[in-house]
Parts: structure tokens; C-alpha cells; sequence
């Protein structure tokens, strides 16, 4: 399996569905009315290949699934995700300008080479080749930077630096290692200015307003997705709740272990760890659990894709593939060349379970008793929120591992 698949796992553990659409508006079951099987007849029969080759009655019984008390935060669009889409905006349209008559100074992109030892012995991620580094950008830590301030193209330095005793690497807080570096080449780096002419250059919209005004658009669809996806996966975790689950087919839990397994090695990836490292932070039954939840969760699902009509089945099979394909492609940026490469990269379980998965979330969202609450009754207050933040952003400078000089902030 590649990567890309990796990344869908590790949202589907995350109980994230990336792909697929959502409802357009949010509909409580009042409003919409009971949907039922009458209404979503599907002709053909059910693809019940490999993994799915079981019946779902056998081991589901489902207990109440429409009329759930769901809770939906209200979306909002904050003017700092506004000002962080113009900084992308700049960035995408930064210059990088070779500068061969004078040395490194802080704002300047350094292309390097490094390398790293402790005690004269190499470690892991603390060599490189061919990297760019924004002097200043605080990518690594401020001591190796402003090591580099001062020199010209061509020239090695050979210097300490110290990682701080609180570094995400355990294994090398606190120890000094010596890095040897030699400057490839300096760019000078051109950030444009955010102006009317700028946004009419390189976007569809002719001034900063109009540009500002299809970015707060775009944030509050995002945040409308999000906030449906959340009311329905708190649906369909109650929808497990009230059925009964004995047991589940040997084959669709071996799938579900492969795909954790997968989101797992993916992760520690992303953070910097081994993955027999990872799954020991998370506990010796971590995988075995998420598959089992997973398991569970799927059987649930497909017995009201079942009682609701919302079989997949051959003849309905490639036009609900090719549609998933598509978000997908929108939402990353990817294009498949076939829908046998998208399949290949996936697996065709994968593939219709996400699209069963998500028709049962809309089915039961559409057909819930909605609440609305804030973002910060539903989310937490703002103190919470910003040590989950920052947590994350722990995370994903861990992803530099290679860079332990790095601190992570990018």
C-alpha cells in the first residue's frame, strides 16, 4: 500500500472521514423528516467480495439509530485563518534570488549540506544533503542558525550546539553535538507585498477585499463540513452504542488490523519514531483495540446501509468510486490518471467501506436531533484548545526528525 493510503488510515483511526461529501446544510430530523429504505432502493446485488463476504445479521443487531441527540458546533471563520491563507498566498509567490556577492545573513535561504555526531558517532537524523534552510526561521535550533550568519557559498563551518533539556527527542536532550556544515548556495529571499495588484496577478479576484472575501467563503464551507462531520460521527458512535455486536468475520478484522497497522507506521513516521517505539507509547494492545473499535463500528454501518437501502453493488460501484476519487483529488491535490491507479492505491474494500461509512453519516446527521452549541462549548475553552495546539504542533515538528537541530516550530 503507499502513503497516500497511510494518511487516510490514520484519519479513519482519528474517527476523520477526509473523503467523501457531506450534507449541505444542517438538518435536524424534525425538519428533514424520517428517511427510510423506500427511498434509497438500490438495484443489484451487494459486492460481498473478499473481506466483505459475510452477512452483517449474523452479527449485528441494531438498536436506535435515527432521532439521535447529536451536538453541532456552530461554524465559524476566525480572521487569523484569513490572515494565515494571505501568508500562504505570499509564500506561493515568494522569490528566491541567488546571491554570490556577500554572506549569509538572517532572512537568507541556505541551501546545505550537515552532518552531526555526538561523542564522534553519527546519530539518526542529524545528517543532510541538499536542504534548504530560512536563516532566522527557528526550523532548527537558534544556535545552529546563527552558526551560519556571516558565511559564504562554498565555505564548511564546524560548530557546537546544545539541545535543550526539554527536547522532543528524549535521547538527545540535553547532549552536544558537533555539526559540520557547507553552504551550497544563498538565496535572498523577495516576500511580495499583499496588494491589489498582487491579488489580481496571481488570483481570480482584482482586489485584496474580493480576495479576503472568497477566503472567508472557502474557511466557512470548510468549517460547515467539519461541523457536520463531527455531529455525525458523534451519530454514529451512539448508533454502535445501541446495537449489539457479537463477534465479527475473521477477515474484515484482518483488514481493519492491516489498515491500523499501516496508519500507525505512517504516524510514527510523521513524529519521528520507530514504529515498535510508537506502538509502545501507545500500549502492547493499542492496534487489537483500534481494529476491534473499527470492526465494530463498520458492522454497525453496513447493517444500516443494509436496512436503509444503501447497498453498494456492482452497478453503482464505479459511479460512487469515481465520485469519491474526485473529492479526494480536490481535497489533495492529486490526480489519479484511472480509476484502476486510484484502486490500486486503495484496495476496492477500502474504498467501499469509506463510501458505506459515509453514506450511514449523512443518513444519520440527516436524520438527527441536532443541538447547536459554540465551538468553545463543544471543542473546549480556549485553554484547552491551545494546549491541544500545541501538542500538535509538537507533532509535526517531530515529522523533521531528520533535523534534530530543529525546534519543531514551523
Amino acid at each position: 500500500m503507499k502513503r497516500r493510503k497511510y494518511v487516510l488510515a490514520v484519519l479513519m483511526l482519528a474517527g476523520i472521514m477526509a473523503l467523501g461529501g457531506c450534507a449541505d446544510n444542517k438538518k435536524s430530523g424534525k425538519d428533514n423528516g424520517d428517511k427510510t429504505a423506500k427511498e434509497n432502493v438500490v438495484e443489484g446485488e451487494q459486492i460481498k467480495e473478499g473481506e466483505l463476504d459475510f452477512k452483517v445479521e449474523d452479527y449485528v443487531t441494531l438498536g436506535e439509530y435515527k432521532g439521535l441527540s447529536v451536538e453541532y458546533p456552530v461554524p465559524e471563520v476566525l480572521e487569523e485563518d484569513v490572515e494565515y491563507a494571505v501568508q500562504e498566498l505570499l509564500e506561493e509567490n515568494t522569490e528566491y534570488k541567488e546571491i554570490k556577492d556577500r554572506p549569509a545573513k538572517e532572512g537568507d535561504s541556505v541551501n546545505i549540506d550537515y552532518t552531526g555526531v555526538v561523542d564522534g558517532e553519527a546519530f539518526d537524523g542529524g545528517s543532510d544533503s541538499d536542504y534548504d534552510l530560512v536563516l532566522g526561521s527557528g526550523d532548527f535550533l537558534e544556535d545552529f542558525e546563527n552558526s551560519l550568519v556571516g558565511k559564504n557559498t562554498g565555505e564548511t563551518v564546524t560548530f557546537p550546539v546544545t539541545f535543550p533539556e526539554e527536547y522532543f527527542d528524549s535521547e538527545m536532550a540535553g547532549k552536544q553535538a558537533e555539526f559540520t556544515v557547507t553552504i551550497n548556495k544563498i538565496n535572498e529571499v523577495v516576500v511580495p507585498e499583499y496588494t491589489d495588484e498582487l491579488v489580481a496577478e496571481v488570483t481570480a479576484y482584482k482586489t485584496t477585499e474580493e480576495y479576503e472575501d472568497y477566503i472567508r467563503g472557502d474557511l466557512m464551507a470548510s468549517s460547515q463540513e467539519e461541523s457536520i462531520s463531527a455531529a455525525g460521527e458523534e451519530a454514529l458512535g451512539k448508533a454502535v452504542e445501541n446495537a449489539e455486536v457479537n463477534g465479527y468475520p475473521q477477515g474484515l478484522y484482518d483488514f481493519y488490523y492491516e489498515e491500523t497497522v499501516g496508519g500507525y507506521q505512517f504516524y510514527a513516521s510523521l513524529m519521528g519514531m520507530e514504529y515498535d517505539e510508537f506502538i509502545a507509547e501507545m500500549g502492547e494492545d493499542a492496534v487489537k483495540d483500534a481494529a476491534e473499535a473499527q470492526v465494530q463500528e463498520y458492522l454497525v454501518a453496513q447493517a444500516i446501509a443494509e436496512k436503509e437501502g444503501l447497498i453498494i453493488t456492482d452497478k453503482n460501484y464505479q459511479e460512487e468510486a469515481k465520485a469519491l476519487m474526485e473529492q479526494y483529488e480536490i481535497e489533495n491535490e492529486y490526480e489519479y490518471g484511472s480509476m484502476e491507479e486510484f484502486e490500486e492505491d486503495y484496495g476496492k474494500t477500502s474504498i467501499i467501506t469509506q463510501i458505506v461509512r459515509q453514506k450511514v453519516l449523512d443518513l444519520l446527521y440527516e436524520n438527527a436531533d441536532v443541538t447547536e452549541v459554540s465551538q468553545d462549548e463543544y471543542y473546549g475553552d480556549g485553554e484547552e484548545v491551545e494546549g491541544e495546539t500545541e501538542e500538535g504542533d509538537g507533532e509535526e515538528g517531530s515529522e523533521g526528525e531528520k533535523d534534530p537541530e530543529g525546534e519543531g516550530a514551523e
